[in-house]
């Protein structure tokens, strides 16, 4: 695989700077043009040879902007300059005219679990550099784990309530964001939109994130971490991650057995012709085992 050609040399950690939005991520990839990547990366993937995942990830090392506005869209890469949203970047770098690839490919790279590729953490992180390493690794902990606290938190809530003889309903939501955060939802976003300026377009839906309709909250989530941080006690922050990375363990867990699960061949009649296929994990029964009567 021929890498693209890079537009200086590396990049020393001291080099790095706060980066505003719509300012570009490094200094070295302000001269790279958005336009020419995009470019070496039809070429890229016309290739049949070439792997159009990891062309991807090449084009988005090399990607030189934190945020910017396509036909209407914001789309916003560096969450407070800090939290690197690769499925964002991935997501407009695909939806550029003239890339093909397949609708169902893309969708399976941007709502899946998985990194491009298949690649591990540690191999991702190198390929997309220093920079957006570090914002990698910010925005797992301060958007993906962080809503997952935030699930598990409500989880426990609703238990406690039901305990107590309540009866189910969305209550438990609310208390989850005044344990975390000592304030309800309705005043964080408050805060939030006082400090930053951007408002809440819809309720969080947890780590499952469905790309490209989440407007701000994302950012949102992200400012509760950091707040959190800042006014929380150390032992009940490390207390509160670890809850947040076994909910998301469990939920991997769940979702990896889902989809190894055996699956019945249903039939499927089109106008005449009568044959058998094989149902996609999402649509799939599971075999279950009848009970013998003897």
């Amino acid at each position: 695989m021929t890498p693209m050609a890079t537009p200086g040399g590396p990049i020393e950690p001291e080099d790095l700077q706060p980066i505003e939005s719509g300012e570009a991520i490094t200094p070295e990839a302000a001269a790279t043009d958005p336009e020419e990547l995009l470019e070496q990366f039809r070429i890229a993937i016309s290739d049949s040879d070439e792997d159009w995942q990891l062309a991807l990830i090449q084009t988005m090392a090399l990607w030189p902007l934190s945020s910017e506005t396509v036909d209407g869209r914001d789309f916003v890469y560096l969450l407070a300059g800090e939290a690197f949203d690769w499925r964002t970047l991935a997501e407009r770098i695909l939806g550029a005219p003239d890339i093909s690839i397949p609708e169902e490919e893309r969708e399976e790279l941007l709502l899946d679990w998985t990194l491009p590729a298949d690649l591990k953490e540690e191999e991702f992180r190198r390929l997309i550099g220093f920079a957006k390493s570090a914002g990698f690794l910010n925005y797992f902990y301060g958007v993906t784990v962080e809503q997952a606290i935030l699930l598990a938190v409500e989880e426990e809530a609703r238990k406690q309530r039901y305990a107590r003889g309540f009866a189910p309903d969305d209550v438990s939501g609310d208390l989850a964001y005044e344990i975390l955060y000592g304030a309800t939802r309705d005043e964080l976003i408050t805060e939030f939109a006082g400090e930053t300026g951007n408002r809440v377009r819809r309720p969080s839906r947890g780590p499952e994130r469905a790309a490209g309709n989440l407007g701000n909250v994302d950012h949102f989530t992200y400012w509760l971490f950091q707040r959190r941080f800042k006014n929380a006690d150390p032992a009940r922050i490390a207390s509160d991650t670890r809850k947040g990375l076994e909910l998301l363990e469990r939920m991997r867990l769940a979702q990896a057995k889902k989809n190894s699960q055996q699956t019945v061949a249903r039939p499927f009649i089109d106008l005449g012709d009568l044959h058998t296929y094989r149902a996609p994990p999402r649509y799939a029964r599971p075999v279950r085992p009848r009970p013998v009567r003897t």
